[in-house]
């Protein structure tokens, strides 16, 4: 196994910054998530710790080994591909054998490194089939095996379940972080869009935009620690709301104001006139009567969604969401809502970045 330490990493295509200066350290068999939206080069980092891409300042340390120059496949790293690009003409057997077959392993060898491993992960029944004759499930797995058969040091995925539909990629959730985690150990850098694969697998983190690193963090630490409004609204479901008043001081209290309504909030915010005030759905309280510090407004729909329900309120141009409980049965008409005050965040409206919560 093996730490992954990259230090003040670029990578310019052209005149576009796909990332940009760069600090990241993945720690000894970590579980590291990199998670962003298209084009924030979460991908462009995978594949320049890979040896696909070269970056064009910066280093990237595999263990005590800066790898910058060091071919691809001298790195020790194996890689998993969205598309999983097995190779149709070969069997499973082929398929997993075939880096043993380039490495120069000897036959008898490679026959038994080939069985443990699809022992191993359940597809020892696969091994004289043809990708083609494979569910998406199996050919992951076919993915997998081939890249773990070489027992690499560091492990990159890069968006490996979004071609599987919903309960199998529930399923391939579990089982890849048990594997890799669990079982296995092994350093893994996971790339994906997806906030409930980064918070359901991640041990940790790191959360991109624009080829900038915003936050790195234990789950919870970005859910609710987050660094700006970025990591506040990308990450959580429905996302973050966010409202844009002034901060008020009337007799020792403090208030939150905007044009629609008034929210009174702890004494210790920071002094502030003009701040977005964030809050999460699910840290609201509701109720169907008027209530000491209650906002009234009016609810124009309820997203039923199965466990958790989410009720939609609006004043001019801004919405807000907020989780409705089970027992106040309502889909429109009037309702009072109120944030919890410790689950309140204030940022700097010209920077983004949270200076309360």
């Amino acid at each position: 196994m093996a730490r992954v330490l990259l230090k003040e990493v670029t990578k310019r295509f052209g005149n576009l910054i796909a990332v940009n200066k760069l600090n990241l350290e993945i720690k000894d068999g970590e579980f590291m998530v990199l998670l962003g939206p298209s084009g924030c080069g979460k991908s462009t980092t995978l594949r320049m710790i890979a040896g696909l891409e070269t970056p064009n300042e910066g280093e990237i340390w595999i263990g005590d080994t800066l790898v910058n120059e060091i071919d691809p496949t001298k790195r020790n790293i194996a890689m998993v591909f969205q598309s999983y690009a097995l190779y149709p003409h070969m069997t499973v057997f082929g398929n997993i054998e075939f880096p043993l077959r380039m490495s120069g392993v000897p036959k008898q060898e490679r026959a038994k490194k080939v069985k443990e491993v699809a022992e191993f992960l359940g597809i020892a029944d696969l091994l004289d089939r043809k990708p083609s004759q494979l569910s998406g499930g199996q050919q992951q797995r076919v993915a997998l095996a081939r890249a773990l058969v070489r027992e690499p040091q560091v492990f990159l995925l890069d968006e490996p379940l979004s071609n599987l539909d919903a309960k199998i990629r529930t399923q391939m959730r579990f089982e890849l972080k048990k594997l890799l985690s669990y079982e296995l150990g092994i350093t893994t850098i996971y790339v994906t869009h997806d906030q409930v694969e980064a918070m359901t697998m991640a041990d940790r983190i790191a959360v991109m935009n624009k080829g900038v690193l915003q936050q790195v963090g234990t789950p919870d630490e970005i859910f609710y620690k987050p660094s700006n409004t970025f990591v506040a609204t990308f990450v959580g479901s429905p996302p973050m709301n966010l409202i844009k008043g002034e901060i008020r001081r009337k007799d020792g209290e403090v208030f939150f104001e905007t044009e629609y309504f008034t929210l009174k909030l702890s004494p210790d915010v920071p002094e502030a006139e003009e701040i977005i005030l964030g809050f999460r759905p699910q840290h609201v309280d509701v109720a169907l009567e008027q209530k000491d510090d209650y906002i009234s407004g009016k609810l124009l729909g309820v997203e039923k969604l199965g466990v958790e329900n989410y009720g939609h309120i609006t004043y001019g141009n801004t919405d807000i969401v907020v989780r409705v409980p089970e027992d106040i049965r309502i889909s429109r008409g009037e309702i009072y809502w109120k944030p919890q005050k410790n689950r309140i965040y204030l940022f700097d409206p010209k920077t983004g970045k949270t200076i309360y919560g």
